[in-house]
């Protein structure tokens, strides 16, 4: 199985958060992964942003950017 390049975009209450650009073998995995990213470069607990981006709002987008296939 190969990884895939995915995009989020995340949102907060009135700010956005650069688009991010993640390999990841699924969206969950992705979606871990960028989550991370934000809570390192804002300097807060990564269950913080787990939390604020659980899906229970619609304040994230994650969708595959390029699709690797195996020959």
């Amino acid at each position: 199985m190969l990884k895939q390049l995915f995009r989020g975009a995340f949102n907060y209450q009135r700010s956005m958060e650069p688009i991010l650009y993640r390999y990841a073998y699924t969206e969950r995995q992705a979606w871990k992964v960028m989550c991370d990213a934000i809570a390192k470069r804002n300097d807060v607990p990564k269950a913080y942003v787990y939390g604020i981006f659980d899906g229970s709002k619609p304040n994230f987008e994650i969708t595959i950017e390029m699709e690797v296939k195996e020959k």
